[in-house]
């Protein structure tokens, strides 16, 4: 109606974070990801990919400055829950490490010759 007023509420504002879990039984059909951690992020609303690309260089000085053992480990960028869980996923890194930096896959031979033929 008009000279009618009505607060309309703001939506709440949504959190976004980096998580680290380890991937447990790898590459198996029993795999499953323990969350090792959360850690909030502040977005800059005006360069929102910004974080995308700040996803792997966090994850790998997590792991180089937390002592993390050799494994598979996944790095996420989401949103998160009410509960301050990660929610919807918006960027991910699958990080195979061995103790002290990241492992390199080693090409299959066939995959050599086809590149050089």
């Amino acid at each position: 109606m008009l000279n009618e007023v009505r607060w309309i509420g703001l939506e709440p504002e949504v959190g976004h974070a980096f998580s680290l879990c380890r991937v447990r039984e790898a590459g198996t059909p029993d795999e499953w990801y323990d969350l090792l951690g959360v850690v909030r992020v502040p977005v800059d609303r005006q360069v929102p990919d910004k974080l995308r690309d700040g996803l792997l260089p966090w994850a790998l000085a997590t792991l180089a400055a937390g002592g993390y053992g050799f494994g598979r480990y996944h790095a996420g960028y989401s949103t998160l829950d009410e509960d301050g869980e990660p929610d919807k996923a918006l960027a991910s890194e699958d990080i195979n490490w061995s103790g002290s930096g990241v492992l390199v896959p080693v090409e299959k031979p066939a995959e050599i010759d086809s590149r050089l033929g």
